[in-house]
C-alpha cells in the first residue's frame, strides 16, 4: 500500500499512518481487527463532557454515559438545577459527576471548562455538544435578537467547545466529538435562523472530521427529529397560544406540519443511545457523518 497517501503528520508530531505488522495479510488484519470493549461499561473510565445536561436530552445522555462508567462533567447555566441533576445521576449510577456552571455560547466559559478538565483529569475522551435552542421564525420575520441567539448558541458555542476540546484530544491522539445538531440542518422546516445554524454545525462537523482523518479523533453530528423534551413541549405550548410563555415564533409551523409526520416522536433515550454509540469506541471507524434520528418524521 502507498503509506504516504494515508500519512498524517501534524503539529503534535503524531504519525498515524497504518502499516501491516506482518507480511501475512491475514495475520496482519487479524492483529488489527480487534477492539477491547466491555459492553456493560462501554465508557468505563472515559472522561466525558456533556453540555446542556440539566434536563431533556442532555440529562438523559449524561445519565446513560454514567451508567456505562464515564467520569462526567456536565454543564448548564442554572446552578441549582444543574447541581440537582448531577446529584441525581451520581446517586442512581454511582458515577463520578462534576457539575460546572457554564453558558454554552460563551467562549470564556468554554476555556474555563476545558482548563478545569485538563487540571483534574489531564485528558478528555468525549465531548457532547448538546446545548441548543430553537425557534420558528421565517427569514423575513426573524428579529436581530433571534438571529443572534440561534447562531450564538447553536453554532458559535459548539465551535468554541470543539476548538478547546481538540487542543486536548489531538495531543493524546484520541477523542470523540458528538455535535447534537437537528434534522432541520438537513431538511430546514423549522425557523430559518435555527435551521441555518444547525446546517452550519453539520458543516463544522465535517470540517473537523476532515482535519482529523487518520488521527484517533472522530467527529460526528447527531440530528434529532421531534423529541419529547421540556423544551419541545414548551414549543408546542407556544404554538397553541398558551399565555405566559415567551414567543419563539410560529411562522414555520404550517410548513413543518404539512411536510413532516408529527405523531411518531422520538424520546430522549433514543437520542442518548445514538450519542453513546458515537461517543464510544463502537464508532471508531465513523467520522464526518450527519446521522438523523427521527423515527421517519422527515422522510
Amino acid at each position: 500500500m502507498n503509506s504516504e497517501k494515508f500519512k498524517r503528520l501534524d503539529e503534535h508530531n503524531i504519525n498515524v499512518s497504518w502499516q501491516p505488522k506482518s507480511d501475512d495479510y491475514a495475520a496482519a488484519v487479524s492483529e488489527d481487527d480487534k477492539i477491547d470493549i466491555n459492553f456493560s461499561k462501554i465508557l468505563d473510565g472515559k472522561v466525558c463532557l456533556v453540555t446542556g445536561a440539566s434536563d431533556g436530552m442532555g440529562y438523559t445522555m449524561a445519565h446513560l454515559y454514567a451508567e456505562h462508567g464515564a467520569k462526567l462533567i456536565i454543564t448548564a447555566r442554572r446552578k441549582e438545577k444543574l447541581e440537582a441533576a448531577a446529584a441525581k445521576i451520581a446517586e442512581e449510577t454511582g458515577a463520578e459527576v462534576t457539575p460546572f456552571v457554564a453558558d454554552a455560547s460563551n467562549k470564556e466559559d468554554a476555556r474555563k471548562v476545558m482548563a478545569f478538565i485538563r487540571e483534574k483529569y489531564g485528558r478528555l475522551d468525549t465531548l457532547v455538544n448538546n446545548a441548543g435552542v430553537g425557534d420558528q421564525f421565517r427569514a423575513e420575520t426573524a428579529t436581530d435578537d433571534a438571529i443572534d441567539s440561534m447562531v450564538d448558541i447553536n453554532l458559535k458555542g459548539p465551535m468554541y467547545y470543539c476548538r478547546e476540546a481538540l487542543n486536548l484530544m489531538l495531543p493524546q491522539n484520541y477523542g470523540n466529538i458528538v455535535n447534537v445538531s437537528s434534522v432541520n440542518g438537513v431538511r430546514p422546516l423549522c425557523g430559518s435562523s435555527y435551521s441555518a445554524a444547525k446546517g452550519g454545525l453539520n458543516t463544522l462537523t465535517k470540517s473537523i472530521a476532515l482535519r482529523c482523518v487518520g488521527t484517533g479523533v472522530h467527529c460526528n453530528a447527531l440530528c434529532p427529529g421531534f423529541t419529547v423534551t421540556p423544551l419541545s413541549l414548551r414549543q408546542e405550548a407556544v404554538d397553541k397560544g398558551d399565555a405566559g410563555l415567551a414567543p419563539v415564533g410560529s411562522d414555520m409551523i404550517p410548513i413543518l406540519h404539512k411536510r413532516s409526520v408529527r405523531n411518531v416522536p422520538t424520546f430522549p433515550i433514543d437520542q442518548a443511545m445514538l450519542a453513546l454509540f458515537l461517543g464510544s469506541d463502537m464508532s471508531r471507524a465513523i467520522t464526518g457523518q450527519v446521522i438523523v434520528c427521527d423515527n421517519g418524521q422527515y422522510l
